[in-house]
């Protein structure tokens, strides 16, 4: 009866000395995970800046069309709002607002531009680099090469679209003839002519971006980037079409 009691006593103690050690483990491991949890967040928020963001407002968040983010007299809440709803230029970003980002993401988003960390910039860059410049047309690579159009240029339905999405998606950076200031003009008589020689071409650059241009594939589907060049045609097309006529009267 001794026995079996000394047995169980011992095996309670060796229970809660285990206990006892798994416990200590954990608390001391604890702050490494939550560092390495930490890291993983900040990174990701970083990663967010260096994908959708830099275009507007620089590779260091210093400002170019966009304002300095280094220099925002936000505190977290107004950049929560301004990332979350847009403001005239910028487009709303979060998902409830028609954007791409969760709450989780427009929070991580907010702190990295409050306590911003250059070698965080750094590394999401080398995870995510700008988009090389496309090369002159017509010569875009597979498997963009020989696509076409699959809508008739001009075609009302697809410059209805294309025009809903521009203003969505494009407007931000590529303001139209009636507003200033404006960083590229689609107003060109040269601009639909190209757009009918070179549609691969120009599918490419919209779909994988350029140097100052996100990779609009990961936004938009392919029948929508479609649309929004028909859009373009059109803007070309109306400026074509009043520069021959003044070139016949003049």
């Amino acid at each position: 009866m001794s026995d079996g009691l000394d047995k169980k006593v011992a095996l309670g103690l060796a229970l809660t000395v285990a206990l006892l050690l798994a416990t200590g483990l954990y608390w001391f491991a604890e702050p490494s995970r939550q560092k390495g949890a930490g890291d993983k967040y900040n990174l990701a928020a970083a990663e967010i800046f260096a994908q959708n963001c830099f275009y507007c407002h620089g590779r260091q968040g210093t400002g170019s069309v966009g304002p300095s983010l280094r220099e925002t007299k936000l505190d977290e809440d107004g950049l929560k709002k301004t990332i979350s709803r847009g403001v005239t230029v910028m487009p709303a970003w979060a998902r409830e607002e028609g954007g791409t980002l969760t709450p989780f993401q427009v929070q991580g988003l907010a702190t990295f531009i409050l306590n911003w960390d250059e070698e965080l910039v750094t590394e999401a860059f080398a995870l995510h680099p700008i988009p090389p410049r496309p090369p002159t047309p017509p010569y875009p690579p597979p498997p963009y090469a020989g696509m076409k159009n699959p809508f008739p240029w001009g075609d009302p339905e697809a410059v209805r679209m294309g025009e809903l999405l521009y203003e969505r998606a494009c407007i931000r950076c590529h303001w139209t003839r009636m507003t200033k200031p404006y960083s590229f003009s689609f107003m060109s008589p040269a601009w639909s002519k190209g757009l009918e020689e070179y549609p691969a071409y120009y599918f490419w650059s919209v779909s994988e971006g350029r140097v100052n241009m996100p990779a609009h594939k990961l936004y938009l589907p392919e029948k929508q980037r479609w649309q929004v060049l028909n859009y373009l045609w059109a803007m070309g097309k109306e400026y074509r079409e009043k520069y021959e006529e003044f070139s016949i009267k003049y």
